[in-house]
């Protein structure tokens, strides 16, 4: 009986030391992969935008009050389909590269919003500068409010990211502890420790063990072999009759 029940502890033991060495070998693999590249398990794990939206922009070249416009937007993971373009006089137009003639020298603000067949927009602005007679150049960039939606985008992503970076580590620190513990526990099932006796006291009998005085010890009694000295006799005639004499 003892013989199979050995067995059976050594079998569990083997297959608990192999559990934990796999453990631990995916938690190594993980991490050796981490520090190999990551900055791919980093776009791996965290999550991004499904869908990539336009960037508008555009470029402009003045003669005069005529001014052509160009559209240079950058596609993102659909095209676009529309075109809104505000001259900033209360002039407006959809064509994708159209050409204005403006009444009056001076600057214009002037702004383009794209819109791709997702439905993604995104605006550009810039500022046009006209003079009667003389030729002149620019470009117009995204504007300030699509600027600060992907800065709000970035963050978000980075504390996601952030968020997912501490859970992995987290868990291949706890993989780490479980592959350990296991693989210590079937060593301790193919070695098993002697019987031990363990004995529970409470604390009651603790503090009677630890407090409770040693008993007194009496002085032993020695006899004396001298004799008994004798007693005084009696001087006075009081004392002799007490004393019967």
């Amino acid at each position: 009986m003892q013989d199979s029940n050995h067995r059976y502890e050594r079998a569990w033991g083997t297959g608990m030391i192999i559990v934990g060495i796999v453990l631990l070998g995916v938690v190594f693999f993980l991490a050796f992969g981490i520090l190999r590249d990551p900055g791919g398990y980093y776009d791996e794990w965290v999550p991004g935008d499904d869908v990539a939206g336009p960037e508008a922009s555009y470029d402009w070249m003045a003669s005069g009050l005529d001014v052509a416009f160009i559209d240079t937007s950058q596609v993102g993971d659909a095209e676009i389909e529309r075109w809104a373009w505000d001259f900033g006089d209360g002039a407006e137009s959809s064509d994708p590269n159209p050409s204005y003639r403006f009444g009056e020298d001076g600057e214009q603000g002037v702004t383009l919003e794209v819109v791709d067949t997702n439905g993604l927009t995104s605006k550009a602005e810039g500022t046009v500068e006209v003079e009667t007679g003389a030729p002149n150049s620019g470009d117009g960039a995204i504007g300030l409010s699509d600027m600060a939606d992907n800065v709000i985008e970035t963050v978000e992503r980075s504390s996601k990211g952030g968020l997912v970076v501490v859970l992995v580590i987290g868990m291949l620190v706890v993989l780490t502890m479980i592959g350990g513990r296991v693989v210590r526990q079937g060593v301790r099932m193919l070695r098993p420790l002697p019987d031990r006796i363990t004995m529970k006291l409470r604390p009651k009998e603790l503090e009677l063990a630890a407090y409770e005085p040693p008993p007194a010890v009496e002085p032993a009694v020695t006899e004396s072999t001298e004799p008994a000295a004798p007693a005084p006799a009696p001087n006075s005639a009081e004392e002799r009759v007490e004393a019967g004499v």
